[in-house]
């Protein structure tokens, strides 16, 4: 399994206990799917570089996971089907202290590794 950030916007207008069932929902899939939450980050409604759908600002969530790739494909499709979520971007995690030279130099050898397969 891959450790992924996946961080969501959702619509400004949404209450408190909205805010938090759509959060539940999200980290109930990862589970459904075979994947485990490790940390929920809420950002809070922040305001936006651009508008989208004329709002100007969002409430911003991360969500830290461990999942197999194809969730990440699924979450991000339910998410489309729910308006109540503005954006959605999920990227596989790289810790702070893994500099970018560092992480393409492993990936790097990882493909030497596959070829040698």
């Amino acid at each position: 399994m891959t450790k992924y950030e996946t961080t969501f916007i959702l619509e400004p207008g949404l209450d408190e206990n909205r805010v938090n069932e759509e959060i539940e929902r999200v980290s109930q899939w990862i589970r459904d799917l075979g994947g485990e939450v490790l940390e929920v980050q809420r950002w809070g409604k922040r305001r936006l570089a651009y508008e989208i759908n004329k709002k100007r600002d969002g409430i911003y969530t991360l969500v830290l996971h461990l999942s197999p790739g194809p969730v990440v494909k699924e979450i991000e499709r339910r998410m489309s089907l729910n308006e109540s979520y503005m954006r959605v971007l999920s990227v596989i995690h790289v810790p702070p202290e893994l500099t970018r030279a560092q992480a393409e130099g492993e990936a790097v050898a990882a493909d030497a590794d596959d070829r040698d397969d």
